[in-house]
């Protein structure tokens, strides 16, 4: 008997955090600087900055991953709005990059542009959350993770989509779409999102919504990480699923019933019902380097309406292990897949992802993509953490907003989102990882069922080498009005550290380069 914990801890993190980051090309060495001597004095009493020569600063800069990965000389736990603007103005006027972090779970490679820089660390003082009975929504800091959102909805007895992992920044998550279980329900995080308060690289605060800076509204939506650090933010919720319990069945096979489960799949895709949530999973089988497959089947609402979809599956010869269990909402981010998520919520391995979202799956290309996957673990068997992933959610109210409700581009392409994630140690396996990434990744775009074979990026899942459009849109205005609010919120790209809209170091699908020009 063995637990799914066991199996690849990681990999079923979904919905991950972004950092909002900044660190302007003009930007000068850090060392100078005695902080401790000059932005000190600025902070507040229950504000705390920490410096290298402290003996415990290790612990204040951890980070999910560590590949390509920004630096920091300094931390500031700020303990207020004014705490955050005096650090930013402070940065900005002496040169030196500063990096705000939330979930600390952002690991696009964009973000090794901010080197040396100070962390203005959210999760210490701003990572609560406040359900408000007036409205039935709840406020949360810019450094709340998921898990303490999901809490606060659930203990009023309401509930909105939330990624899967609860050690993910909700914010974070939520500024570049926000993909989670429900979210055929509710739609997306950023969906449910009612305000912000922003503090941009001059220090200026502003409210943001629906009424208070509506351009900028539009543009947090989606490429948020562009324009500012998002201290609170106010999402709505919803009434919880009739029953508050959520059925979750978990499934190991062997992987001679592949083309069976992808071929049921994609009977099942072109009428997902909202509430069934699907992790399908290429992973490691505990204690050796032979590849299996892992089915994580949550549905919300009882186990008698999840067996219409979960029956065909649990039914599938030479099963290694099926399991049933009933959790709550708020249960579910730890209980579901054995645990396995919520064990992912370690810090300071080497982690990466290629990305693509697929329309329909090719059983034949599945059964090849296996074949490489197992190839992977034989040459790489420190790597065997790493495994292939598709999250297949419900879409009915994704899709039901209008596309130009928001700077997220593709609300039609995210009812299966696939990531090739890798979990290692030895950094001079790069090349390695890199050749099978980008091999699996071109295939999966090549036999994606889209009629165009373009690139569909989630952003959170984005490596950073993706072209600019492939994230934020192929419809040439999304791209030029996110660059016009760019000059205005940020006309000097203090926060280009998370896919900068002006700088990123891809090409566009014609070739070209993506670098704009600020003046």
């Amino acid at each position: 008997m063995f637990s799914l914990q066991t199996l690849a801890s990681g990999l079923l993190a979904a919905s991950l955090c972004v950092p909002v980051a900044a660190a302007p090309p003009f930007f000068n060495p850090f060392v100078r600087h005695n902080l401790a001597a000059t932005l000190g004095p600025q902070l507040s009493s229950g504000a705390a900055l920490y410096t290298k020569s402290d003996s415990d600063f290790a612990k204040h800069d951890e980070r999910w991953t560590q590949w390509n990965a920004p630096t920091f000389s300094a931390v500031v736990e700020p303990a207020s709005e004014k705490d955050v603007v005096a650090t930013i103005q402070y940065a900005t006027s002496n040169g030196i990059p500063f990096f705000a972090q939330g979930g600390g779970h952002g690991y696009s490679g964009t973000l090794s542009i901010i080197q040396n820089a100070i962390m203005i660390k959210l999760q210490t003082n701003f990572g609560s959350a406040l359900y408000n009975a007036h409205d039935k929504s709840v406020s949360v800091g810019g450094g709340a993770k998921y898990s303490v959102l999901a809490e606060a909805a659930y203990a009023a007895g309401r509930e909105l989509t939330v990624g899967s992992c609860p050690c993910v920044g909700a914010v974070g998550g939520a500024l570049s779409g926000g993909h989670g279980r429900l979210q055929g329900k509710h739609g997306l995080g950023l969906d449910a999102l009612k305000s912000m308060r922003v503090i941009l690289a001059n220090g200026t605060a502003l409210d943001v919504s629906a009424e208070n800076n509506v351009d900028l509204w539009w543009g947090m939506r989606g490429a948020g990480q562009n324009y500012g650090v998002v201290v609170s933010a106010t999402f709505n919720t919803f009434p919880e699923t009739p029953g508050a319990m959520h059925y979750d069945g978990e499934l190991i096979l062997d992987g001679t019933q592949l083309e069976e489960v992808f071929e049921i799949l994609n009977e099942m895709v072109p009428t997902w019902p909202a509430g069934l949530a699907f992790d399908v999973l290429f992973a490691a089988f505990p204690g050796s380097l032979n590849p299996v497959i892992v089915l994580s089947m949550i549905y919300a609402g009882p186990k008698r309406e999840a067996a219409k979809y979960t029956h065909r599956f649990a039914a599938l010869k030479g099963s290694l292990m099926f399991s049933e269990h009933m959790y709550t909402w708020a249960d579910l981010p730890f209980k579901a897949a054995g645990g396995s998520i919520a064990a992912s919520c370690g810090t300071t391995k080497l982690r990466s992802t290629y990305s693509n979202n697929v329309r329909t799956f090719d059983p034949k290309v599945q059964r090849d993509a296996w074949n490489k996957y197992g190839e992977f673990l034989q040459a790489y068997p420190n790597a065997n953490g790493t495994g292939v992933l598709w999250e297949i959610f419900g879409t009915q109210r994704v899709t039901e907003i209008p596309a130009n409700a928001s700077s997220y581009a593709f609300r039609d392409r995210v009812t299966m989102i696939g990531l090739l994630q890798f979990d290692y140690t030895d950094p001079s396996i790069l090349p390695g990882i890199e050749a099978y990434g980008k091999a699996w990744r071109q295939q999966s775009i090549e036999n994606s069922g889209w009629d165009d074979d373009k690139l569909y990026v989630y952003p959170n899942y984005a490596r950073g080498d993706e072209p600019l459009d492939s994230l934020f849109g192929y419809e040439h205005w999304r791209i030029e009005k996110l660059r016009q609010l760019k000059k205005e919120y940020d006309p000097t790209d203090a926060f280009r550290g998370y896919h900068d809209v002006w700088s990123h170091p891809g090409k566009d699908h014609h070739g070209h380069s993506e670098r704009g020009d600020l003046k």
